[in-house]
């Protein structure tokens, strides 16, 4: 949500600045839309389309991640006895590697962990019990499924950024040089769930 409110923000300042910057501030509120001002109508169709294909995986990724929290809630309380209203992830989580709160709850008491017996459900509303295995990881087969979901919905996000930041740079080549240099940018997953980003030019 920070994130969201943070590209509102800068939406914002970029739009009051729009008729100083010229077509680089343009390009940073919609790319292509700099390209497009310089008449460079095919380049400027090329950034807009991937715009346009990044936001729609955005809200697949999220319809996606939102119909399978639902799928999976529904199958817990059908196939687990399960209250599923108001329960945290940490619980569908253990909901999905336990065929029982009993099980879940000896697992944690075999450790001899303080800090352990703190995760142990005492509250019956948080019982559940599996009518079989195999329901429990068709159940944790959604669960990760809406996260794979999410996560393209965030490298979406990222997508978006890159995308205004590629275009703000080739506006600045184009007005610059007209001596034909293509640009790319690549989004390369890192670990720790980070990302790196690549642009690479090539002169003709």
């Amino acid at each position: 949500m920070y994130r969201k409110i943070i590209y509102i923000i800068l939406i914002g300042i970029m739009a009051q600045g729009l008729s100083a910057r010229g077509e680089l501030m343009r390009s940073l509120i919609l790319p292509g839309w700099g390209e497009l001002k310089m008449q460079e109508n095919k380049r400027a169709k090329i950034f807009m389309s991937t715009d346009l294909a990044v936001i729609a995986t955005y809200f697949l990724g999220k319809s996606f991640n939102g119909w399978y929290i639902d799928k999976y809630t529904a199958y817990g309380t059908l196939h687990a006895d399960a209250n599923m209203s108001g329960k945290n992830y940490a619980f569908v989580v253990n909901m999905s590697n336990y065929d029982s709160m009993e099980d879940y709850n000896h697992n944690m008491m075999i450790h001899h962990n303080a800090n352990y017996f703190d995760d142990i459900y005492e509250d019956r509303s948080y019982y559940w019990q599996w009518d079989s295995t195999e329901n429990r990881i068709n159940f944790n087969d959604m669960r990760e499924s809406s996260l794979i979901a999410e996560k393209f919905a965030e490298f979406a996000v990222a997508g978006l950024i890159i995308n205004r930041v590629a275009s703000a740079i080739d506006v600045l080549y184009l007005k610059n040089s007209k001596s034909g240099i293509d640009l790319n940018a690549f989004l390369i997953p890192q670990k720790n769930d980070g990302v790196s980003l690549n642009i690479s030019f090539s002169i003709k």
